[in-house]
């Protein structure tokens, strides 16, 4: 679909319309959330929420080069360490996917010779989403099901950043506008390396503040959920009115 798109854009509508049935046919092979105080129908819909979301999450952070292609690389090689700790389900998916974004990356990167396109940006977003979903990850706080929220924070807050802008301009939230997060440090006067490096680092912490959160009490994992949270969105403000 991805690859379609590329060549021959579908309708935004129609797309949605698709990865929702793309959604679907991954929960009828078995991979879906499998929370047990949710009921069925409530986990199903959840997923394909996640599915769908997390897949055009990585579409929409790719505005910049670098920026996605090392924001999979950190969340996958993050499911692998937690695989290695034996309470990943999926270990070679994020093996094979974490090696070829390390070996996509450098060609990636300004001034970039490779480009993603959606038939990347989708295909990692959606991998990246099952992946996420077939990893369990600890015992240690009822709250540790939503470290894969962190490991993903960042296309999941731009998504979040990209539509609030654009429903606050009263514009439709599938037509694309210069409302990004990058964008918005490109326009405050930061150079392009420093942007990517920036977005690294925070991804980086985040990823390792996922795997602190598998080990702490409740109070602890609520903090870090927290400072996360509010750090994202402090920048969000200041950079809201950037053009």
């Amino acid at each position: 679909m991805g690859l379609k798109d590329d060549f021959r854009p579908f309708s935004r509508y129609i797309k949605l319309i698709l990865q929702t049935l793309i959604a679907l046919t991954t929960i009828l092979i078995g991979i879906r959330m499998e929370v047990v105080f949710f009921s069925t129908w409530l986990n199903v819909l959840l997923s394909v929420i996640w599915i769908v979301g997390i897949t055009n999450g990585f579409n929409i952070i790719d505005v910049m080069d670098g920026i996605a292609g090392g924001v999979a690389l950190f969340a996958a090689a993050t499911f692998i360490f937690i695989s290695a700790l034996g309470t990943g389900s999926y270990p070679l998916l994020a093996v094979s996917l974490a090696g070829g974004c390390l070996g996509f990356l450098p060609y990636n990167l300004p001034r970039a010779r490779l480009f993603m396109g959606d038939a990347g940006s989708l295909f990692v977003g959606y991998m990246l989403s099952v992946i996420a979903i077939k990893t369990s990850y600890t015992t240690s706080n009822p709250i540790a099901l939503f470290v894969p929220l962190l490991i993903l924070f960042y296309p999941i807050f731009d998504t979040v950043y990209v539509v609030s802008l654009r429903l606050l301009k009263r514009k439709n939230p599938l037509v694309g506008s210069p409302d990004h997060f990058v964008l918005k440090l490109k326009a405050s006067g930061l150079p392009i390396p420093s942007i990517i490096a920036i977005i690294y680092l925070a991804t980086i912490s985040l990823c390792e503040a996922s795997f602190i959160i598998t080990r702490l009490p409740l109070i602890g994992a609520v903090i870090l959920y927290s400072v996360a949270l509010l750090i994202f969105v402090m920048f969000g403000v200041i950079l809201k009115g950037r053009t």
